[in-house]
């Protein structure tokens, strides 16, 4: 956007993969990051948490703790990504979708394990968004990245406090806590498009510029994006409420529908907000046009007072025989020009109060600002 109170929002295109390639087949993008694995193994008592080198590393862990969540920021290396696979009995079709990564929100149910697609988003500078897929398994959760960063702070930080009961919980529990994070996300995303909405108006008040219209436009553009973030968000939250899985108890349910609630939220304010942007461009236009009326009323005001005076200074321009009584003997006087001079100012003075009394030559807007109520505009007309 041309206003430096908000930012120029851009993505790259979608990455697909190879067309025609057979099922299982990876196109892993050369400058994904590699792979860090970070390791959360919990229980009653403990919660071990730290960063492993390696899948062998990885696999002498995973079977200490009731609960693990195994976590990869990077999908650069396909031998490593394989591995996991094969660790994790992870099925081909949903490893293919972990590294692809244009795919929209969706959940999909395998032999032996749960797989959910998200879709996290984040302002740093631009909009930024980032595929998250997860794989539910008995006593496992597997979260993959694109890249490291995510809004998954807060999950880490209940895991980490000794008092959370997430500690204990099942993998469909740190799955729904794992969710509500994301969906928490699109939260301060979507107030600092609030935020940009009043700026542009505030713009707009102060004084329309062509820019205006260009980053209405832009803030509509990224709206849209969200809502293609949210809608297949939410229809998932929605399957995931309705499937009958093994992995959600019904207290996990409770919470599903609570994130469920907040994905109907979230789409509620971007509508309103891209109605808003809508009502914003109506009004700029609306303003334009109001400042235009404004100075072809003063341009008009300025001509109608001149054609009296035009005509006062065109009869007595005229060169007929100034000896003749009949041809203007004003002319002939020692006062005519100062009279002259003087009608023309008590005309065009005659004139701009009977425009002010008038109420064309105030805004009535600036009028109700003032306290103008009805009756004195009316009198005032």
């Amino acid at each position: 956007m041309s206003d430096p109170s908000t930012p120029t929002l851009v993505r790259p295109f979608l990455k697909r993969k190879t067309l025609g390639a057979a099922p299982g087949v990876f196109a892993i993008d050369p400058d994904a990051p590699q792979p860090k694995l970070e390791f959360f193994g919990c229980g009653a008592d403990h919660c071990h948490h730290e960063m492993v080198d390696s899948v062998s590393a990885l696999q002498d862990r995973i079977g200490n703790h009731p609960l693990c969540w195994v976590n990869i920021d990077g999908l650069g290396n396909e031998t490593v990504i394989r591995a996991l696979g094969d660790l994790f009995q992870i099925h081909p079709l949903a490893l293919e979708d972990v590294v692809h990564v244009h795919q929209r929100a969706k959940v999909e149910e395998y032999p032996g394990h749960l797989f959910i697609v998200l879709r996290m988003v984040w302002l740093d500078d631009v909009l930024q968004t980032e595929q998250l897929s997860l794989v539910v398994r008995p006593g496992m959760v597997v979260t993959f990245q694109e890249t490291p960063g995510d809004s998954l702070d807060p999950v880490r930080r209940r895991l980490e406090d000794a008092r959370s009961a997430l500690r204990t919980a099942s993998a469909g529990q740190l799955t729904a806590a794992i969710l509500d994070a994301v969906v928490d996300g699109y939260y301060p995303v979507i107030e600092e498009f609030g935020n940009w909405i009043e700026a542009v108006e505030d713009r707009i008040d102060a004084g329309a510029s062509a820019s205006c219209v260009d980053d209405i436009h832009d803030l509509r553009r990224e709206l849209l994006f969200l809502r293609r973030c949210l809608w297949p968000l939410r229809e998932t939250m929605n399957l995931l409420l309705r499937d009958q899985s093994q992995f959600f108890s019904p207290e996990t349910r409770l919470q599903l529908r609570d994130t469920y609630d907040h994905t109907v939220q979230l789409m509620d304010v971007v509508e309103t907000y891209r109605e808003m942007c809508s009502d914003l461009r109506d009004y700029y236009y609306a303003v334009v046009s109001q400042r235009t009326n404004d100075v072809m009323r003063v341009l008009t005001i300025v001509a109608t007072i001149f054609m009296p005076l035009s005509f006062i200074a065109s009869v007595y321009g005229m060169n007929f025989e100034t000896e003749s009584p009949y041809n203007m003997p004003e002319l002939g006087w020692r006062l005519g020009y100062p009279f002259a001079l003087g009608l023309m100012a008590s005309v065009a003075g005659g004139m701009l109060i009977y425009f002010y009394r008038k109420g064309w030559l105030s805004d009535r807007r600036d009028d109700r600002r003032r306290g103008a109520g009805p009756e004195q505009e009316e009198q005032a007309g």
